[in-house]
């Protein structure tokens, strides 16, 4: 997995099939973050376009991806006037209006959400989410993760936990052994005491239980 989120943006958007990428985390659980957590390839014309405007309350996608806990195939939507104005307007800026959503959440109400939209015909999309479905959700549920420990740990209230360090503290909350860790990652049992200890110490705990406990009371886990 790429190193952080907007890494990551990048990485899916080499896609032929997906023009933009968005992943936004919803701050739905008290003050922790006064910022919203957005990250996007989208023309900096249209997020400019979009701030200025206070366009959040009539966005259709961010309204039904907030209230809904599945995916979603934008066409699926139905459009208020000043939605269908909205949609007008994207269009006059050249984004892709076909789209697929797919809302996470974690065990203390955290939710986000990952959008992705491209240039395709509806039925040419549809076929292409229908085949890709399974994946896009486990990505969706790993950023989700990564966004969450990049966001507090930019407020200074969670560690920031490299990709590998949360990989190897999930499949040690999952009850693997490092031996069995090491075969799973394809790599070394050392490196993946390495890894586990660095995450140990950032967690400030003292044995790798409290540290898993620690990071899944976070909802890093």
């Amino acid at each position: 997995m790429s190193n952080s989120v907007g890494d990551a943006i990048l990485e899916i958007q080499k896609c032929d099939e997906i023009k933009y990428v968005t992943y936004h985390l919803v701050n739905n659980i008290g003050a922790a973050m006064d910022n919203p957590f957005v990250r996007t390839n989208y023309p900096d014309s249209w997020v400019s376009y979009y701030l200025l405007n206070n366009l959040v309350a009539s966005d259709p996608v961010l309204r039904w991806a907030t209230a809904s806990k599945e995916p979603f195939i934008w066409s699926d939507i139905v459009l208020s006037k000043d939605e269908k104005a909205f949609i007008q307007k994207a269009a006059e800026f050249g984004l892709g209006l076909c789209g697929y959503s797919i809302p996470c959440s974690d065990k203390i109400g955290r939710k986000s959400v990952l959008s992705l939209n491209t240039d395709m015909s509806v039925d040419d999309w549809a076929a292409f989410i229908s085949k890709n479905s399974d994946d896009l959700v486990s990505l969706a549920q790993d950023l989700h993760v990564k966004a969450v420990s990049e966001a507090f740990a930019e407020a200074g209230d969670i560690p920031h936990l490299s990709p590998r360090e949360y990989e190897c503290l999930k499949w040690t909350s999952l009850g693997k052994s490092y031996s069995e860790i090491a075969i799973i990652l394809s790599l070394s049992e050392h490196t993946i005491r390495s890894y586990l200890k660095v995450a140990r110490l950032k967690l400030d705990s003292v044995t790798l239980a409290q540290a898993v406990t620690k990071a899944a009371n976070m909802g890093l886990l």
